[in-house]
Formats: structure tokens, C-alpha cells, sequence
């Protein structure tokens, strides 16, 4: 796929996307008096979004909840983002920390927007918001990053190459961690461990 450069005018995060920060967790699980619930709560490790079960608010709002065509989008250094679809590891209703953005798309593909936001465009304009020893991005930070966004049909055809990029990927890590696993096994047969 030949990919040109757009003459798109650059817009901000906040005019794409309705962008709000995830529950304060400890408000609704810990210090919760009411009566709570076994929930999904999201986590991200360095670059790997997860789910746990925690005990939160029975009544805790539905916007802190995932929904199909979010992309949620780590505050903390590393910054990434991640879309939820029927395709993402994250499903529906997991409850959503203040540890992260919480973005529902404008008249753009949530994918698309994903991919941009764990992009070294995106990155490299994050750097210069990031705050403190952990390197935090507040939400009105968030708000101005500036992207060119090509038209939703334009978007479609990035996102399938990116996404048989993706499981390109997905496949060479795979067989990395196999081969690893193989070499260590190699190793212990020397040294006569089974």
C-alpha cells in the first residue's frame, strides 16, 4: 500500500474525540460504604493492557465503563492506547481507573485513532507535557495533541494494513518466545536437567 502524505489541517484530540478520565478507584472500592460488586477493573502493565477482578461500587456510572468504540489511553509514562472492539483483548464493562483517558471517537475510526495514539507522532509530542518523576500527562494535555486526520475511508484502508502489520507482529513475537523457550531447553539438556 502506498501511503502519501495528506494535506489535512491539523486538529486537536478535543475536537475528535469527547475525552473524560477514568473513576478514582479507591472513592468506589475501598472507601465505598455501599453495596459493591465482582467487577473487571483495567491495568496496563508497561505496554500490555489486563484485566482483575476488584470489588467496586454496584452503582458506579456506566461512563466509567469500557464500550465498544472507546480507546482508552494510559496517562503514565509509557502512554498507550488501546480501542474496544470485538477484536481487543479488553471487553466491554470493565470498570476504567483514573490511571487513564477514557476517549469516545467523533467521526473517526477508533482503531485509527488508537494506532495514532501509540504512534512516535503522538509520543513525541506527549514528551513535552510529561510532568514529574513517573511522567504523567494530565487530560488537558490530552485534549491538545494535535493529529491530520484523512477521511474515514482513507482510515479504513490504514487500518487493515495495520492491523496485518499487527498480526505480523504478534506471530514474530510469538515465534521469538518460542525459540528463547527452545535455546534454554537446549541449555538444561546440556546440564543434564530435564
Amino acid at each position: 500500500m502506498k501511503i502519501r502524505k495528506n494535506k489535512h489541517m491539523k486538529t486537536t484530540l478535543d475536537q475528535i474525540a469527547k475525552i473524560s478520565i477514568g473513576a478514582s478507584i479507591s472513592r468506589y472500592s475501598k472507601k465505598y460504604d455501599g453495596e459493591k460488586q465482582k467487577i473487571d477493573v483495567l491495568y496496563c502493565t508497561v505496554d500490555e493492557f489486563y484485566t482483575r477482578e476488584g470489588d467496586i461500587a454496584k452503582d458506579i456510572d456506566s461512563k466509567y465503563l469500557t464500550q465498544k468504540g472507546d480507546v482508552i489511553f494510559k496517562l503514565s509514562e509509557p502512554q498507550v492506547a488501546v480501542n474496544i472492539d470485538e477484536n481487543s483483548d479488553i471487553p466491554e464493562n470493565v470498570v476504567v481507573s483514573s490511571k487513564f483517558a477514557i476517549l469516545k471517537p467523533i467521526d473517526v475510526d477508533s482503531t485509527f485513532l488508537a494506532e495514532l495514539l501509540n504512534s512516535g507522532i503522538a509520543r513525541n509530542q506527549i514528551q513535552k507535557f510529561s510532568e514529574g518523576i513517573i511522567k504523567q500527562i494530565k487530560k488537558s494535555d490530552v485534549e491538545k495533541l494535535k493529529f491530520e486526520i484523512p477521511s474515514m475511508e482513507a482510515q479504513k484502508k490504514y487500518v487493515d494494513t495495520i492491523q496485518l502489520i499487527n498480526k505480523e507482529i504478534a506471530l514474530q513475537k510469538k515465534l521469538i518466545i518460542e525459540n528463547m523457550n527452545l535455546k534454554e531447553a537446549i541449555i538444561q539438556e546440556t546440564q543434564g536437567v530435564e
